[in-house]
């Protein structure tokens, strides 16, 4: 059983790690102050490859993950200047005309539009107080577009360990390291990529 463990401990770490970026590619195209805010204008392109419209046809949902900082640049150590902010989009086919779709996860009734190419992503990043105008700063962002799928966890889980209502101590113990282990990663499948812009001057930043 000890074996067991270690091979799903393995197989479960395969499976989490995000896959190269592929055809993903992100541009910062803007960093502003908009009122009070800092927001920064990004352009995801290509978002889906064609390993993950065949998931889309059977019917999946995915989730793509923009998560966006604005960095002081220094000359030793870098300073974040907010925490990092965190967009969630769904992706998926509409029922009556199978065109791709999107919906913001993270704006409560949203409702989904026809997914753009380039996609355009406005995100709010913090306070413009925060921003010095003599000071340099550059936008970091990473995207991310997986699977989340629960159910497959589970029957993964149960063809090496048993069904949890029949495992015995050292089976429930390997089936919880092995959720553990996935949720390292929540996507089970996933492409990534990261980009981060020019440095900019805060007074470019914060100017009206």
């Amino acid at each position: 059983m000890l074996r067991r463990v270690l091979a799903v401990l393995v197989l479960a770490a395969l499976l989490a790690a995000p896959a190269s970026a592929g055809g993903l590619d992100i541009q910062v195209k803007d960093v502003r102050a908009a009122a009070s805010a800092v927001r920064t204008a990004v352009e995801l392109r290509d978002i889906i490859p064609e390993r993950f419209r065949r998931l889309l046809d059977e019917g999946s949902t995915l989730h793509l993950r923009v998560q966006a900082e604005l960095w002081e640049s220094r000359p030793v150590w870098d300073r974040l200047v907010y925490p990092a902010i965190v967009k969630v989009f769904r992706v998926g086919r509409s029922a009556s005309t199978r065109d791709v779709t999107i919906a913001d996860a993270t704006a409560a009734g949203t409702a989904a539009q026809p997914l753009r190419n380039p996609l355009p992503v406005l995100v709010d990043l913090g306070e413009a107080n925060r921003v010095a105008a003599t000071e340099k700063y550059y936008v970091h962002v990473i995207a991310t577009l997986g699977t989340l799928a629960d159910r497959d966890v589970d029957e993964a889980g149960d063809a090496v360990f048993g069904r949890e209502s029949e495992a015995n101590g050292l089976g429930a113990l390997g089936r919880m390291v092995f959720r553990t282990a996935l949720k390292v990663s929540d996507y089970l499948q996933s492409v990534s990529a990261e980009t981060k812009s020019h440095k900019v001057d805060g007074r470019d930043i914060i100017r009206p």
